[in-house]
């Protein structure tokens, strides 16, 4: 009898998909409020947190909501633009690859 050795196949590297980041951009005619209901319904971030965020969208001009898979990322600006169109806010929400 002899031994013969079994070699498996090597599993193919998986590579993460590519992550994009959603940015909100201030303007002068959105309220607070639009901000915290958008992050609120579709970002799932408490009311503290999307007020804290709204805060920063105002000092700074811009603010990143976070990483998503591109897919995820588009449905999300979907839901928001949406909301924001039938509210009537102008309020800029723009996707980015993250580098």
């Amino acid at each position: 009898m002899t031994a013969k050795t079994i070699v498996a196949p090597c599993k193919p590297a998986l590579k993460c998909p590519p992550l994009y980041k959603i940015i909100f951009f201030d303007d002068d005619i959105s309220t607070f409020q639009c901000v915290i209901d958008l992050m609120v319904n579709y970002f799932n971030t408490n009311e503290d947190d999307a007020f804290r965020f709204a805060c920063k969208i105002n000092v700074e001009g811009i603010a990143t909501t976070g990483s998503f898979s591109k897919d995820v990322a588009e449905t999300k600006i979907s839901l928001a633009k949406t909301e924001l169109k039938t509210s009537g806010y102008p309020l800029r929400i723009e996707l980015f690859e993250a580098i």
